[in-house]
């Protein structure tokens, strides 16, 4: 009887691990993405309005230049908690601002 009990638990346990460790490592993921996807927009926002009030004219927007202007203060890399590189640019590509990194 005792033994039983032994064995039902330790399924138990079995399945729980089963279902939530996977769960835990895709909302982890998701949280991650998410992260960087908001630091990225942040950049090509700061790129967009910098082209519109006419302060970069060139076709590269180079982090530093946003940093310069006063468009965007020091941004860090969310996954790597790493400065964003000052080589980084951003790009208008199909009328859309895409950001690179180097």
């Amino acid at each position: 009887m005792n033994n039983n009990k032994i064995i039902i638990l330790i399924a138990i346990i079995t399945m729980v691990l089963v279902i939530s460790v996977p769960s835990i490592i895709l909302v982890n993921k998701r949280h991650n993405e998410k992260l960087y996807n908001s630091t990225i927009l942040k950049i090509t926002e700061a790129a967009k309005k910098c082209v519109n009030e006419e302060a970069c004219l060139k076709d590269k927007i180079f982090i530093k230049d946003l940093y310069d202007n006063k468009y965007l203060e020091k941004v860090i890399n969310p996954l790597t908690k790493e400065y964003i590189s000052e080589d980084d640019y951003v790009i208008k590509k199909d009328g859309k601002y895409v950001y690179i990194e180097s």
